[in-house]
């Protein structure tokens, strides 16, 4: 008497199980790759705003030495240099007579045309899109101090992101409502991002 074969063929609701199994395995699979890439995604745009906060640190630190070195240029005019809410867009510094790059300057010309000068690289004056600047630092404010030959130099500008509100400078860069977070409470500047640079210019 001889065993009657087994069915090795499996039966329809075997197969339905199997495939179900293979698509939740897909679906898992989809799921993992999505938060993988918008974790890529969170990466590169917190990478990008560091890129963008790094560079506006940087042309401030340039501007506050360019002007700096300016001042040691021209020491004894240390106190034409002086200033408060330089950049500020509705109160414009003048434009300096003479134009000091084509003409002889005397010492307080030349503090008054440099003071023009660096207000406008500030503000980004000197880069041009569709008729609006294009360089410099976002939203800038500036000043200048002067006591006793110690120079001080404060650079305000909007960061794009909320932070640690910096100490106030004795320049007063807390222009109200500028550097403010939309979404925090009003008046609290944490947006603002500040540079302060001092140094000591001896008379000539």
């Amino acid at each position: 008497m001889t065993n009657k074969p087994e069915n090795t063929v499996p039966n329809a609701s075997a197969l339905r199980r199997q495939r179900g199994v293979g698509l939740i395995e897909i679906l898992v699979a989809v799921v993992i790759f999505s938060l993988g890439m918008l974790s890529l995604a969170a990466m590169q745009l917190a990478s990008k705003r560091a890129t963008y906060e790094a560079t506006q640190r940087s042309i401030a630190t340039g501007l506050a030495r360019d002007i700096l070195e300016r001042m040691r240029g021209n020491p004894d005019q240390l106190d034409a240099y002086v200033s408060t809410n330089l950049a500020d867009p509705n109160a414009p510094l003048a434009a300096p007579d003479p134009n000091c790059v084509n003409t002889d300057c005397s010492p307080a010309q030349l503090a008054t045309f440099d003071l023009v000068d660096w207000e406008s690289l500030v503000m980004g004056a000197t880069e041009k899109l569709d008729a609006e600047n294009a360089g410099g630092l976002v939203s800038a404010r500036a000043c200048i101090t002067n006591t006793d030959g110690t120079v001080t130099i404060a650079i305000a500008w909007l960061g794009v992101s909320s932070a640690d509100n910096p100490t106030e400078s004795a320049c007063g860069n807390d222009v109200t409502g500028l550097y403010d977070d939309p979404e925090e409470t009003a008046g609290n500047n944490l947006k603002r991002r500040l540079l302060v640079m001092s140094t000591y210019i001896g008379a000539s």
